[in-house]
């Protein structure tokens, strides 16, 4: 895994932060950090744009505000607990998470609302949720999909007695976990309604996993299903006492599940949606998610600006073995490509004698053509002046699996300054 680091810094510190006063070469970095265009650090070097983030941050607060919802995003997305906190100090009502060492992860770096948003299943994972619950100062729920599941945190959890607060999980047809068929539904709150240490807190769902022709029109039918379904189940008082959650949506179609869970919902019932890419974003998937956001949803129109990708991967062109072929110092471990290759974004001349000082746009035919463990190979057009040792910036497709693959992550500035990093806990 990787860390971002120089010469100026010993091999033995773990927590790498150039705005730390210091002395001696240090003192150069509290003052301006690391510059990426004066080669201060080791490529290829990840950062994220401290501007973008705030504002991404801010946007969605906002959109979930409007739209009467709860945000309580996916952390999964990052797994960097400093962003987790800057995220409920703007309003986020929890943090979702995918696994049990995500969920400790955040607990310890102070997030005290938690959705693990997935089974709690198995012996080592039961323990480690009931050692942070027995603190007495997280907020815990997690899904539910099987009796069998239940009724092994029933046994493991009384024994200890200590409360868990379980979310109903409601799937579909070729999707990924949940009750499918809602006549099951019932006969599982009615096995909840003997154990009593299990609160039946809400209903969860994914709808991401709906695909194809009309998926719009699919999303909305299920999710109203699931808003009767929620009240239905409330009428016939099988939830815990206290507030009912509905919650889902992933970042491509929250505003549709925002749309339907908040419309007429009774007093005792709050819509939570999950979204997570958003604080980074992209210029792949998520992009083309969001613009279709735009041009179906109101409320997203009248947030005040917009999602803007923040994370690049800069590296140095290795190599230029024949016209209109460079070598690429970056590769599989380094950055996404599950949801197609990078795009190349800027390039910048190392030591130009015309002093032209900024990165420039690369030319938009460009293109990443193959990637392999450690090199890239990109296609430019043979007049381009493109030189061994140019650096070249990257945005990318689905922020997750790039993020995953570093340790320590630059927040860059709008001047190409890495002010500070921050640790990931994948």
């Amino acid at each position: 895994m990787h860390e971002i680091n120089t010469h100026k810094i010993t091999a033995d510190q773990t927590v790498i932060d150039p705005v730390e006063k210091g002395s001696g070469n240090n003192t150069v970095l509290a003052i301006s950090g690391w510059n990426i265009l004066n080669e201060d650090v080791c490529f290829p070097v990840a950062v994220l744009s401290n501007s973008a983030i705030q504002n991404n941050m801010q946007w969605m607060q906002s959109f979930a505000d409007k739209a009467k919802v709860r945000l309580a995003p996916h952390g999964k997305t990052t797994m960097a607990p400093e962003l987790f906190l800057q995220q409920k100090e703007l309003g986020c009502w929890a943090m979702s998470l995918a696994t049990v060492p995500q969920v400790v992860a955040a607990y310890r770096a102070g997030v005290d609302r938690i959705i693990l948003a997935n089974q709690l299943v198995g012996k080592k994972h039961f323990e480690l949720i009931a050692e942070i619950l027995a603190a007495e100062k997280l907020e815990f729920y997690c899904f539910v999909d099987s009796v069998e599941n239940l009724i092994a945190l029933s046994d493991f959890f009384s024994e200890k007695k200590i409360k868990l607060n379980i979310l109903l999980e409601i799937g579909v047809e070729g999707g990924r976990c949940g009750y499918r068929n809602f006549d099951q539904v019932e006969k599982v709150c009615q096995k909840i309604s003997t154990l009593p240490w299990m609160n039946l807190r809400g209903i969860a769902f994914y709808e991401g996993v709906i695909h194809g022709k009309n998926a719009a029109e699919k999303i909305k039918k299920f999710v109203n299903e699931i808003k009767i379904l929620s009240e239905d189940l409330a009428d016939k008082n099988y939830f815990s006492d206290g507030e009912v959650i509905i919650s889902g949506a992933g970042s491509a179609w929250y505003d549709l599940v925002s749309e339907g869970l908040s419309s007429n919902l009774p007093d005792n019932m709050v819509a939570v949606i999950r979204p997570g890419c958003y604080v980074v974003h992209d210029t792949g998937i998520y992009e083309v998610a969001q613009k279709q956001v735009l041009e179906r949803n109101n409320i997203a129109c009248e947030v005040r600006g917009e999602l803007i990708n923040s994370l690049e991967i800069w590296a140095y062109v290795q190599s230029v073995p024949e016209p209109g072929l460079a070598i690429i110092g970056m590769g599989k471990r380094d950055v996404a490509f599950d949801a197609g290759l990078p795009t190349p974004y800027l390039c910048f001349r190392i030591n130009r004698k015309d002093q032209i000082k900024k990165p420039q746009a690369v030319e938009a035919s460009w293109k990443l053509i193959d990637i392999m463990d450690q090199h890239s190979m990109l296609s430019f057009s043979v007049d381009a002046d493109l030189k061994t040792g140019d650096l070249i910036s990257f945005t990318t497709s689905h922020p997750c699996l790039t993020l995953d693959k570093w340790r320590k992550i630059g927040m860059m500035d709008d001047d190409f300054h890495i002010r500070k990093t921050i640790e990931t806990c994948f």
